[in-house]
């Protein structure tokens, strides 16, 4: 225990003995979750490609949009409903079993397949591909919007900001170790497996998180319910659209709107980008979407490999040694650097093979650092909030906000997706012109939190 310690200390600072056993539970949990929606996530697109087609791709992003308003409606409302481990532990079950059960359809698809000239098969016959294909987008976008927003919302109701400084390093490492172990399950079993087969696997590690987080409101020496209820003392329910008016009318809530969401726009261009290549190079048509997830896959496990080291030796360093503006505006920079880079690539007269590797890197640095520079930093500024605004306001960011942002990016690429050279161009000078307003924005949310942690007061 004692070299363990030690270990911990380097890593992530000094810690007692009862903080470690916090983190340690709460880094399984995150562990499993993180794990789980990788797992899911990189088959998206072959799920999607194989049952509808690539090319519909933006259109899906689109509609997911609106089905994750009616998701945001309905959380709100359990916001008020339920405790906040209580709701964790129905919509983590929900979501588990939704899974599995996704992945029995995914795998025997003609359960669901309607009979030409059938009263359902008129009714959906508008629909490109099968609607499964539609679904099991919309239900993994789901899933990506409210489970992680949700467990970093509890995390952040019962952290100090010294203490998260810290202990976000180690939650975020395990986060990535995650990524990796399912991102690793699908590049080596895919074949074997199925995408079906996957899908079930993620349902049943998500059925397991209820179990890991009622294990941390037992045994932790401060325990969740005791942290909450005196952090809520007495709140008032306040309705579904409470968080959307709290995003509307508090600056700092606005800018951290933007510094979570611009990535997902440029993210989701390059992303497209980067499809747009592996389909040409792997066709979907030939291998079932095999070689596709593959890529996707591999593309998963490299970010993993990158964040786990960078939250290992990174993460912590950074935000207890620089601070939190800097790590917030550090990350838009890089993205604009690496974006500027491929296009030069392009004007040199790179191959198809090539920009599609180079896109591939790109993703791994937008995601990479994301995951263990962004995404920890602007975790952190949630803390001198209120509970509206980290449980309400921080669902429709990332629900609402996020998928609104992958809209915009989507409907950048289904506008251009035909035409690879005015994607690529287009999508350049939108990323630049998205990064500077970005760095603008993150120096004043910057700049606002360093001014609440210094008169001591919270945003509500």
């Amino acid at each position: 225990m004692s070299y363990f310690t030690k270990i911990t200390s380097f890593l992530w600072g000094e810690m007692s003995k009862d903080e470690l056993k916090r983190f340690g539970i709460l880094s399984a949990t995150y562990f499993i979750l993180i794990g789980a929606y990788w797992l899911i996530r990189v088959m998206k697109d072959p799920v999607f490609s194989t049952l509808v087609g690539y090319q519909y791709q933006p259109f899906a992003k689109m509609i997911s949009l609106v089905s994750i308003i009616c998701v945001l409606l309905f959380y709100n409302k359990l916001v008020d409903l339920l405790k906040r481990d209580i709701l964790f532990y129905y919509i983590a079950t929900f979501f588990g079993f939704g899974f599995i059960g996704l992945g029995y359809l995914v795998a025997n698809p003609s359960i669901l397949t309607a009979q030409s000239g059938s009263i359902l098969g008129n009714l959906f016959s508008f629909i490109p591909g099968k609607f499964l294909g539609w679904f099991a987008y919309c239900f993994i976008e789901a899933y990506g919007s409210i489970m992680p927003a949700l467990f970093l919302s509890i995390v952040a109701s019962t952290m100090s900001t010294e203490l998260a400084k810290k202990g976000y390093g180690m939650l975020f490492t395990f986060s990535q170790l995650g990524l990796i172990l399912g991102t690793w399950t699908v590049a080596t079993n895919v074949k074997a497996l199925g995408s079906g087969a996957l899908l079930a696997i993620g349902g049943t590690s998500i059925c397991i998180m209820p179990f890991l987080l009622r294990w941390y409101i037992k045994h932790s020496p401060i325990t969740l319910a005791e942290k909450i209820e005196k952090a809520e003392h007495k709140h008032e329910k306040t309705g579904m659209l409470e968080g959307l008016k709290i995003l509307l009318s508090r600056p700092y809530v606005a800018g951290l709107l933007v510094v979570t969401t611009m990535y997902e726009i440029i993210g989701t261009i390059v992303e497209f980008q980067m499809g747009l290549c592996a389909i040409k190079i792997y066709p979907v048509d030939i291998d079932g979407g095999a070689g596709f997830a593959w890529l996707k896959a591999m593309n998963g496990m490299t970010i993993g490999f990158l964040s786990l080291i960078f939250a290992l030796l990174g993460t912590s360093f950074l935000m207890r040694r620089f601070g939190l503006k800097f790590c917030i505006i550090s990350y838009p920079t890089i993205i604009g650097i690496t974006v500027a880079s491929i296009f030069a690539f392009y004007i040199a007269g790179a191959s198809l093979y090539f920009l599609m590797w180079a896109f591939f890197v790109a993703m791994v640095i937008f995601k990479g650092l994301s995951y263990t520079l962004n995404n920890p930093s602007k975790e952190v500024m949630y803390i001198p909030t209120s509970k509206d605004v980290k449980f309400k306001a921080k669902s429709w960011i990332d629900g609402f906000g996020c998928r609104t942002a992958k809209g915009a990016g989507a409907t950048v690429t289904g506008s251009l997706g035909g035409n690879f050279s005015s994607l690529l161009i287009f999508g350049t000078f939108v990323s630049l012109g998205l990064v500077a307003f970005w760095i603008f924005v993150a120096a004043f949310v910057g700049n606002k939190f360093n001014q609440l942690q210094k008169e001591n007061k919270i945003i509500e």
